[in-house]
């Protein structure tokens, strides 16, 4: 029980804090380096937090990664994947509930010049930090959630196994890049949960698009693992007809 608690308040953080900053900065400039660093930090503070505990996933594209490198059992990779979908929408119900908030603050209300605008009519319009991409590019986009998934996947399936190396940060770091180079064109989800949770409050095309999110994410993760096995794999060294005499 204690791994589920750790995945789902790890997730939440990932989740809140990295779509809050798209949702609470939407009445002001908003860059991309910004969103990335959000997503990226809080990762790495959410499996310093909470790694030892549970291996610090909180994304179902990783845990399917680890089951397949048998590095998590089966059984445990369903609750850890429920426990990482329930902190994501908990993560997005509690984003839904700070706008109301939001809305009353100065900069919401000297960007509205005083005019009034009700939490649905925000989330309406700017989002809920929710991952999407243009009609017809569908999938452009799975190809991109499908290969920086994978990389995103592989780079934790390799760093998670060396010692001495700071895996959080490294971890936290290379997801920020990858948001910031994805993000206007696929959001850089490279987490089905991350996807899912704020699709299912904005609805609309972005529950309709999620599809690509789910298949492509766990894909990537999939393929990611048989990868780092791949590399993984010692060299089995030969005798030569020479060496084998003498033996």
């Amino acid at each position: 029980m204690r791994k589920y608690i750790a995945e789902f308040l790890g997730t939440f953080i990932l989740v809140f804090f990295g779509t809050g900053s798209v949702v609470y900065s939407a009445a002001t400039t908003q860059s991309a380096i910004t969103v990335g660093l959000a997503f990226g930090l809080s990762l790495a503070v959410a499996i310093y937090a909470f790694g030892h505990i549970s291996g610090g996933h909180f994304n179902p594209a990783v845990s399917l990664a680890m089951a397949i490198q048998k590095r998590l059992p089966w059984v445990e990779f369903i609750g850890y994947v429920v426990a990482q979908l329930l902190g994501a929408i908990v993560a997005s119900a509690a984003v839904y509930g700070g706008v109301a908030a939001y809305l009353k603050s100065s900069t919401v209300t000297s960007a509205l010049s005083g005019q009034s605008m009700t939490v649905k009519q925000f989330v309406g319009l700017a989002g809920l930090g929710q991952t999407n991409f243009s009609d017809g590019s569908g999938w452009y986009a799975f190809a991109f959630e499908l290969v920086l998934t994978f990389l995103f996947v592989l780079v934790i399936a390799i760093v998670t196994k060396l010692n001495n190396v700071p895996a959080p940060f490294i971890i936290g770091i290379w997801l920020a890049v990858l948001v910031v180079v994805v993000l206007p064109i696929t959001g850089g989800a490279f987490n089905p949960a991350r996807a899912l949770a704020p699709a299912i409050f904005v609805q609309g095309k972005a529950l309709t698009h999620v599809w690509v999110y789910l298949v492509a994410d766990l894909l990537g993760g999939a393929l990611a693992a048989f990868a780092a096995n791949f590399l993984d794999k010692k060299e089995e060294v030969t005798e030569t007809p020479k060496e084998a005499k003498k033996a």
